[in-house]
Order: C-alpha cells, then sequence, then structure tokens
C-alpha cells in the first residue's frame, strides 16, 4: 500500500487584474507533515480532507496550502496525477485570495478578500471579520462558511450605519437571496442598500 505525505504550506493566492498567482512557502510548514496509506484516490482525497480539517483547527487564521505527495520509490495510485491537477485533494480549500488593487465603492471601500468556506471576507483597510468563538446571529446563516460570515458582518455593519442605530440585519425583512450575492460578489453596500429600500416585514435570513 502506498505511503503518502501530507503538509501544510503557507500561502497566499492573489487577483492581480486577469492574473491570478499563488506564493507558497515549501521551506516552512504549519504544522509537522503526516504519513498515512491508501490505495485509491479517493481514499486519499479522503483523508487529505481530514488532515486539512485538522491544520484548519490547529491554526484557524492561517493561509495554507494542502500538498500531497507519494513517498519516494512508492508507486502511484491509479489516476493519482489527473486528480492533484484537478484539486481532487483539497490542496487549494484553506489558502486566501487577496485582490491586489480593490475597486473601491462608491460610498466607501472595496473588498480586499471575498473569502470561501474556510478564508474569511475583508473590506479593503479593514481586519477581516471572523467568527467568534460563540455563536452569534451570523453563525446559523453563514451555514459553516467563514467568508459568508463575514459578508453578512460586512451587510450588517453597513446597515447600522446608514440608519445611524443597532438595528441587526436579522431585523430587516427581506426575501434576499444573501448568500447568492456573495456568490456573485456583489458589494455589501450595495446589498445594503437593496434590503434597506425593500423594508419588508422581518423574516429569517435567506442565505
Amino acid at each position: 500500500m502506498p505511503t503518502i505525505i501530507l503538509s501544510a504550506h503557507p500561502a497566499r493566492r492573489y487577483e492581480r487584474e486577469s492574473l491570478t498567482g499563488t506564493q507558497i512557502e515549501y521551506g516552512q510548514k504549519v504544522v509537522p507533515s503526516v504519513c498515512i496509506e491508501a490505495r485509491t484516490v479517493p481514499e486519499i482525497a479522503e483523508q487529505a480532507r481530514a488532515f486539512g480539517a485538522s491544520v484548519f483547527t490547529a491554526a484557524p487564521r492561517v493561509s495554507f496550502l494542502l500538498s500531497v505527495q507519494v513517498a519516494r520509490g512508492e508507486r502511484k495510485p491509479r489516476g493519482f496525477d489527473v486528480a492533484d491537477r484537478a484539486g481532487h485533494f483539497h490542496d487549494a480549500d484553506w489558502i486566501h485570495t487577496e485582490v491586489e488593487s480593490p475597486v473601491g465603492h462608491v460610498d466607501g471601500p472595496g473588498v480586499r478578500m471575498w473569502g470561501s468556506r474556510f478564508a474569511p471576507f475583508q473590506m479593503d483597510g479593514q481586519e477581516p471579520f471572523w467568527p467568534g468563538a460563540e455563536p452569534d446571529d451570523f453563525t446559523s446563516p453563514a451555514d459553516g462558511s467563514v467568508g459568508l460570515y463575514g459578508y453578512l458582518r460586512a451587510i450588517n455593519a453597513r446597515v447600522q450605519r446608514c440608519t445611524d442605530s443597532w438595528q441587526s440585519l436579522p431585523s430587516l425583512a427581506h426575501e434576499v437571496p444573501l448568500h447568492d450575492r456573495y456568490g456573485a460578489r456583489v458589494h455589501p453596500f450595495d446589498v445594503a442598500a437593496e434590503l434597506l429600500a425593500r423594508r419588508l416585514s422581518p423574516t429569517v435570513i435567506a442565505a
């Protein structure tokens, strides 16, 4: 049974106009590498995902690339290279992607990081939004997505500023699919304006 080496290297991805690149610190490791044994690509993928999740738990705010390598001298399982190139080993799931030159909004900053399930949302010039230790109003609608959680927080902050109140996003009635707005990269300020314009009766966040 082939021995597979799993490693997590600090890394960041950047978006620059039409170019996307990744910087990886192969000489550094977020946690010590581990060796697993697996016969098939699906087995490797599952154990790689579990390893990545354990790294994320140990270092939740670190951007890293997951490296999956077959030990020297051992034969690769069938389909290994194809799966590796296709990202089936979850190698980039935990990388933070930064927009190097965010386009500003007419009313404020642009978005520096849109985030993902394991990466945070960040407005340009501000700290990233991270979930707290305890659940809050945005935990459930975010459904485990760190990026969506921060997006909802950013919308909420804008709503509060526009209304000059402590009004919370869940108190706004809406049928606006916020998850779709997030996926389409609609600026939080525009979503806040849409919600305030609707002024529907209170319901649950549609994420």
